[in-house]
């Protein structure tokens, strides 16, 4: 078991650190990209493929001397359907976010594994289809379509970066520690002016009178930020109209980092830490990103906060609840009636559990145990536990017992879709990245209800409300209940 549960705790770390954006303002610029520019880098890859093309078909037609038969046709037809798989291998490899990489090698290397599988598609087609085109047309169309996809994709990544950081708040982000992890952030946020996060400044805390600066991972020096030491106070963050901080320094004092962390709370500004500088604070939830392989930590100033979906799931979940209830009204008085008669107790089971912001409400449930059962015992793992009643087993296994949660869900302390609620104590010793769970309203169902870790403790596997935390919307709730209907009304 301790084996097992290190093993979680290095997957939930890797993959909450994979799942979520930092910050806030680049999660959302993903999710809503104005389809104009997507648009537009659909149009340049399929101008760049054409161009390809003709150039290898030329190419060809002068080292053979001969002619391909139907040129123009198979110049329309083999030019499409490279641009279709290529596009749609583009999206499957993310070609189209233009995320910055170091010196851009991972782009490099997404084009051309997408343009091999373009060929591969298009061969395989050629094969077995009735237009054959020669194999070393092939190979030149693929040769010079990959390389004028690569030098379009490298001339216009600037042109599509600034039009997205348009979209966002200039911010200017102060770098504590000037050693390689300090330079690598450095490189990332300069070259990711999508991101609208200017690295303005490094800051180290011993006294050092020469000047220097630290330049960002390039083919020649000449992008740089200074380096200032001395003591770090409000005065510094304002002349510098500093909104980041960005802590890169492994050698930080535990003593240090309070003191940056209350400076910048008093400055409004946010806190992240990059790397192997990991913070151990409770309070503000904190959101991971990887960044070229090194983990950003942020302390986030509020929460992701979107009134149109927070309105429509608050509406959908009185209307469905309001259904359901009155749908199951005759199964509702069945239950309540059985589990009356089956045991001495009353019919509902209220326990204590944590919300939204951890306020605490009474979660209601059909009474499935045995009134001389712990209240906040350990849940049974069996069917066959001693405390589960006669009707309490049945109401258990198909899940019933849970049916009068939807009382919850109309007065607004859980939702239909969320992390579930867990008890006072196991929300008490939260660590940071677990409060996470608590920026959302907590749900009746969830991901996490629908895998198979559910048979263990919820805080043992975070990553999946986190990834619902990340990634929530309409569609995302909807798909949950869908597969709840369909697969998770099994009960133990």
């Amino acid at each position: 078991m301790n084996i097992r549960s290190g093993w979680r705790a290095a997957y939930s770390n890797m993959t909450s650190a994979a799942i979520n954006d930092f910050p806030a303002i680049e999660g959302r610029q993903r999710r809503f990209v104005p389809s104009y520019r997507t648009l537009i880098a659909v149009t340049l890859d399929y101008l760049s493929i054409s161009l390809g093309w003709v150039v290898a078909l030329l190419i060809y037609n002068v080292s053979r001397g001969a002619h391909v038969n139907n040129e123009a046709i198979k110049l329309f037809v083999f030019s499409l359907q490279y641009a279709v798989a290529f596009i749609l291998f583009g999206r499957v490899q993310f070609l189209y976010n233009y995320d910055h990489s170091l010196l851009q090698i991972r782009s490099t290397a997404g084009i051309l594994r997408v343009s091999c599988y373009s060929l591969l598609l298009v061969s395989v087609e050629s094969f077995f289809g009735r237009m054959v085109i020669p194999r070393l047309l092939l190979v030149l169309s693929w040769a010079f379509i990959t390389i004028f996809v690569l030098l379009q994709k490298h001339a216009t990544r600037p042109m599509f970066a600034r039009a997205r950081a348009k979209l966002a708040r200039d911010r200017k982000v102060l770098i504590v520690g000037s050693g390689s992890e300090a330079r690598r952030v450095f490189s990332f946020l300069h070259n990711s002016p999508d991101l609208q996060l200017r690295p303005v400044a490094f800051f180290e805390g011993s006294s050092s009178h020469d000047s220097r600066v630290v330049y960002s991972h390039d083919y020649q020096f000449k992008d740089y930020a200074p380096v200032y030491s001395g003591d770090l106070n409000a005065a510094f963050l304002k002349r510098l109209e500093i909104s980041d901080i960005f802590i890169a320094d492994p050698t930080i004092s535990p003593q240090k980092i309070v003191e940056i962390s209350a400076l910048s709370s008093e400055c409004l500004a946010q806190l992240s830490f990059v790397g192997s500088v990991h913070p151990n604070f409770t309070g503000n939830p904190i959101s991971y990103r990887v960044v070229d392989g090194l983990v950003l930590s942020s302390f986030a100033i509020g929460n992701d906060f979107n009134l149109a979906y927070e309105l429509v799931k608050r509406f959908f979940d009185m209307l469905i609840s309001s259904c359901m209830l009155m749908v199951s009204l005759p199964i509702f008085l069945a239950a309540a009636v059985w589990v009356k008669l089956s045991s001495d107790g009353p019919v509902f089971f209220k326990q204590e559990r944590i919300g939204r912001d951890g306020k605490p409400f009474k979660m209601y449930k059909f009474r499935s145990m045995y009134i001389t059962a712990p209240k906040y015992g350990r849940s049974p793992e069996d069917s066959n536990d001693p405390r589960i009643t006669p009707a309490g087993r049945f109401l258990r296994k198909t899940s019933l017992d849970e049916l009068p949660q939807l009382l919850n869900v109309l007065l607004g302390e859980m939702s239909l879709v969320g992390p579930r609620p867990e008890m006072p104590y196991v929300a008490s010793q939260y660590d940071p990245q677990q409060s996470q769970r608590l920026k959302v309203q907590q749900g009746l169902t969830g991901i996490w209800q629908l895998s198979a870790d559910r048979k263990f403790a919820i805080h043992e596997s975070i990553e999946y409300d986190l990834y619902y935390i990340e990634n929530r919307g309409f569609f995302l709730d909807l798909a949950i209940l869908l597969h709840t209907a369909a697969f998770a009304m099994k009960g133990i």
